[in-house]
């Protein structure tokens, strides 16, 4: 009997996912979908609370009066209480409370730990101090050792509906042709096949600049014709895969661009890898990652 195994071989299947939880409601979202996805590739997971209350003036004071004041312990109960009551049984989970920065001791902890994948909920924030800092899950994205996932709920009919990983029917992909996008391609497929879900390649040409004495009209147009011919080439050799595949072609900023079109075809995931940049341009601007994760209106992948 012929074979129908596709001949894209899985790209991704995290064997150790590592879940931050703040108990939060996104939080406790971002834990249920990790659940889903160790139930699904029959991953270890490690379940992470990180306290800022263990300081050395509590320490004092529980020596001064006998009552050791330990935050710890409270985490230590409520997360032994949430795993025992939404992990199976069948999946191999530990717990840890940490005391420190939240995004640092998640990064420590992926890398000491070995993890493939970090499932983080994102709470989000405007003005200076998300311009100046990020958000957690923002420089999770930056500094993590693996994939990130980030989730996110999504407006539905005006109803916010919570991520799944099994209820997952559009992926959104965006591609610029360059070896790392083509290489979170793979992974991309693997996803939309496993959840029998649409995956939409979109690319984004960005504004030519020239001089204003230049005609660019006709070099605009050859630069879109060129990215539309190879736009439909990588569909097509997606549809080998025997998945269903569609493509986007825009104009425009990259993060702009990719969001508004994420919500205009109701993404549920938008799979993408990282450039990264360093020093003070990034520290004001941040990559394209990182300000897809904070502008997406669904759940973000992040591969690296």
């Amino acid at each position: 009997m012929k074979s129908t195994k596709s001949p894209i071989p899985d790209s991704f299947a995290p064997r150790r996912i590592l879940v931050p939880v703040d108990f939060s409601v996104p939080s406790l979202q971002a834990f249920c979908a990790a659940v889903t996805l160790a139930n699904q590739f029959g991953s270890h997971l490690a379940v992470v609370h990180v306290t800022r209350c263990n300081r050395p003036e509590n320490s004092f004071f529980g020596n001064q009066t006998g009552m050791p004041f330990d935050e710890r312990r409270i985490a230590r109960k409520r997360l032994s209480d949430l795993i025992a009551k939404e992990v199976p049984d069948d999946i191999g989970c530990i717990q840890l409370v940490i005391d420190g920065v939240p995004f640092d001791e998640i990064i420590k902890t992926a890398k000491a730990w070995k993890a493939d994948l970090i499932v983080v909920a994102t709470h989000g924030s405007t003005g200076l101090k998300h311009v100046m800092l990020g958000s957690t899950a923002e420089r999770v994205v930056r500094n993590a050792p693996c994939p990130v996932l980030v989730v996110r709920e999504c407006k539905r009919h005006g109803v916010k509906v919570a991520f799944s990983p099994a209820k997952v029917s559009s992926i959104l992909a965006p591609v610029d042709f360059v070896k790392l996008s083509l290489d979170v391609l793979p992974s991309a497929i693997d996803l939309a096949r496993n959840s029998k879900a649409q995956l939409t390649l979109v690319h984004v040409v960005e504004p030519f600049h020239a001089d204003m004495y230049m005609d660019t009209t006709q070099s605009q147009c050859d630069i879109r014709a060129a990215a539309r011919q190879r736009l439909n080439k990588l569909t097509e050799k997606t549809k080998k895969t025997w998945i269903r595949t569609g493509c986007d072609l825009r104009s425009g900023h990259p993060v702009t661009a990719i969001a508004s079109l994420a919500k205009r075809t109701n993404a549920d995931l938008i799979v993408m890898g990282t450039h990264g940049r360093s020093g003070i341009l990034r520290c004001f601007i941040g990559s394209v990652a990182e300000r897809v994760v904070r502008q997406a209106p669904c759940s973000v992948l992040i591969i690296r």
